[in-house]
């Protein structure tokens, strides 16, 4: 295989393995209602099912994303898709809701293993000039996983029952353990570093600032829009509510198209200008006095996401220097983390209302703004 052709492989399977693994985390939003149902629980202790996830996907991102460097990156991500295959079948058979929060808490963890560690390995497999292409490739993967994830678990929840939303991806998650294994591998970092030797980086904590959001608002928002589009539209059936998430996938698109726009304005204007979109988005879907003025707002929200997945990661790439591994593992605990508070944010202030919702969301997005705009940087090169 020639040179080109190789690294391009290796692209295509960190995107097909971060979108399968990072999916994981959305399954359950779109099935909390049924979850709830079936084990005679509250709505907001179901949606533990995935902030447990969420929560345990950040330990582990900070975890295995930090000690990636000291093994080989292949074997540990395979590892982590291989273990999340048995956490699925684990899921589907889960008798208790007790069992089934357990397994989905260490299924949080071991898959994390995948996403960081795929970042880190890119970015050494891939040649330099072609190096913000992967990255941005394989984040953008992070938040087209929020709609592919919904979609097909509402899909199969319909066809065949929510059990088989997990079973049916276990054999994806071993062919991806399977290609991984397959990679070229990639040089070691000699000297590794503990994040804690990071806490003292002004301009990466600015970065994480921003980071702790993007999950932490989209899947609040999308826990909290199939509510709102149930009361108010009366749209429950799963084949309309996979539709009504469509509006979001050309930013989703655009998203993966970023690296130009990086490049040339640089990752903090891009950065700044996608939340700034993001918070608008989120204010349009507050004061929507329609369905189509909603779906306006998901979509301009989404798209500003998009953009601000992977001008984050540049970023923390280029605040954390050397250090690149321990501060990508801190980005992905950050990301976690917001994506673990997201469904239990939702759930919690679900009596306030979608308005109130989206506009607390805005407002974080808002003040994640502030910060980067106004924080500590690293000497960066900018195009003119």
């Amino acid at each position: 295989m020639n040179e080109n052709r190789r690294w391009w492989v290796t692209i295509g399977v960190l995107m097909i393995g971060a979108l399968l693994v990072v999916s994981q985390l959305y399954l359950t939003v779109p099935l909390l209602p049924g979850v709830a149902e079936r084990y005679g629980v509250a709505l907001s202790t179901a949606s533990w099912v995935g902030g447990g996830f969420g929560l345990a996907f950040a330990v582990g991102n900070l975890v295995l994303g930090t000690v990636a460097d000291r093994f080989d990156r292949r074997h540990l991500m395979a590892v982590g898709a291989m273990a999340g295959a048995v956490a699925c079948l684990a899921a589907g058979a889960a008798g208790s809701f007790e069992v089934l929060l357990v397994v989905r808490v260490v299924q949080g963890f071991v898959v994390a293993a995948f996403p960081t560690v795929a970042l880190a390995h890119v970015a050494a497999a891939v040649p330099p000039d072609r190096r913000a292409i992967g990255v941005t490739a394989v984040s953008s993967c992070f938040l087209l996983a929020g709609l592919v994830g919904q979609g097909y678990a509402l899909s199969v929840d319909r066809a065949l029952g929510w059990q088989w939303v997990f079973w049916l991806m276990a054999p994806l998650l071993a062919a991806t353990a399977i290609a991984v294994l397959r990679l070229p591998e990639t040089a070691r970092t000699t000297t590794p570093r503990s994040f804690a030797t990071l806490l003292g980086n002004r301009p990466l904590l600015a970065a994480y600032a921003g980071g702790v959001t993007l999950l932490l608002t989209f899947v609040g928002m999308y826990t909290a829009f199939n509510a709102v589009v149930a009361q108010r539209y009366g749209i429950t059936e799963a084949g309309t509510l996979l539709l009504l998430r469509l509006p979001g996938l050309p930013g989703i698109l655009l998203g993966a198209l970023a690296g130009p726009m990086i490049t040339r304005y640089g990752p903090y204007r891009v950065t700044m200008t996608a939340l700034a979109a993001g918070a608008v988005g989120l204010a349009v879907e507050a004061l929507a006095p329609t369905l189509p003025l909603l779906l306006l707002g998901s979509a301009v929200y989404v798209a500003g996401l998009a953009v601000a997945v992977p001008a984050l990661v540049t970023i923390v790439g280029l605040a954390g220097g050397e250090a690149r591994g321990a501060a990508l593992a801190g980005h992905g605990f950050v990301v976690g983390l917001g994506g673990g508070l997201g469904p239990v944010v939702a759930a919690v202030l679900a009596p306030a209302g979608f308005t109130t919702i989206c506009l607390l969301l805005g407002a974080i997005l808002a003040a994640a703004l502030t910060i980067i705009a106004v924080g500590p940087r690293p000497r960066i090169p900018v195009a003119a």
